[in-house]
């Protein structure tokens, strides 16, 4: 394991952690356990998530941009002439 520094709180400064061992929590987060080289009191620092190493992706196909459909307004009915009417009837 590469060299972990983490805080002591004894010699209240920050320290390489001896003995390091990497840890998982039991709600599953990584961490380095370890013990001050000064003082020998327990030490203990979580550590980030692994980091996949990046592989370079292929390049998303190009595709020509997407023009949305115009927007028109709704058409009315042409106007027509009005049926002719018979003549009222006459009492």
């Amino acid at each position: 394991m590469d060299e972990v520094k983490a805080y002591c709180m004894k010699c209240k400064t920050e320290r390489v952690v001896k003995n390091a061992q990497v840890v998982t929590t039991k709600n599953g987060r990584r961490a380095a356990q370890g013990v001050c080289p000064i003082c020998g009191t327990k030490m203990f620092k979580f550590l980030p998530k692994e980091v996949v190493p990046a592989v370079p992706a292929e390049p998303a196909p190009v595709t020509a941009p997407v023009e949305p459909a115009p927007v028109t307004a709704p058409v009315e009915p042409a106007p027509t002439e009005p049926a002719p009417s018979a003549p009222a009837p006459t009492a």
